[in-house]
């Protein structure tokens, strides 16, 4: 893994301004989804590129029907994993309502405790099941990045035993990514123009991220992608 190359290779593009303020812009009205689609498919091809041995690896906003479904595939594919996590919060949600619904009833004590009780085991569930995503879904992105496929994101064993083989990797690569992201977060709080600079910081933290999830496809599979790891090292 080339943590260097990662955070540098940005502006090694010639048109990197041009791509970067296209980004920023659709960060922008990111609240509104679809522009979030098309960055998670820029993510997605940024990822395949360097996969692929590009040596100019930032995508041109052209295909832009392609980077759509790109990223809508890869929303489904997450937003799939992510269901057990909403379904708890759910339940958490349920436990409340009971809760609430316990007063001035005589099993409001009992109720009450049963809904503490519920509600350490809910949390302790969470805790688990983002500690598991948050491992998980990196080899979930880059094995949509490498076959274009949503099916390619729900082959389960695969991916639980690329996980396992690579736990190190993926672990270097997410602190990484929080790393940069915590430290260029504090620009936002830079008064009148930190607005500006944390748009700036999520569209770079984008493309580091789609930079590290390719370089360890690179390593998890051959072919272009075992030809550009020589090339780094």
């Amino acid at each position: 893994m080339d943590i260097n190359k990662s955070l540098t290779f940005v502006t090694e593009d010639e048109q990197w301004v041009t791509k970067f303020i296209i980004g920023a812009v659709l960060a922008l009205f990111s609240i509104f989804i679809i522009p979030g689609l098309f960055l998670a498919g820029y993510t997605v091809r940024l990822t395949r590129n360097v996969m692929d041995g590009m040596e100019q690896p930032l995508p041109e906003w052209t295909d832009w029907g392609g980077l759509f479904m790109d990223g809508l595939y890869i929303f489904i594919a997450m937003f799939v994993y992510s269901l057990p996590f909403i379904l708890v919060m759910c339940c958490a949600f349920l436990f409340m309502v009971i809760a609430g619904g316990a007063q001035g009833s005589g099993a409001e004590e009992l109720i009450a405790g049963l809904g503490a009780l519920g509600m350490f085991v809910v949390a302790c569930l969470s805790l688990i099941w983002a500690l598991l995503l948050l491992v998980v879904a990196p080899v979930v992105f880059i094995q949509f990045a490498r076959t274009g496929e949503l099916s390619s994101c729900f082959q389960f064993s695969e991916i639980m035993a690329l996980t396992r083989e690579n736990i190190g990797d993926i672990l270097m690569t997410v602190l990484i990514i929080f790393g940069v992201s915590f430290v260029l977060g504090l620009l936002g709080i830079i008064p009148i123009i930190g607005f500006i600079l944390s748009l700036a910081a999520r569209i770079y933290v984008g493309f580091v991220a789609g930079h590290l999830y390719g370089q360890l496809g690179t390593k998890m599979f051959g072919g272009k992608e075992k030809d550009f790891e020589a090339g780094l090292s």
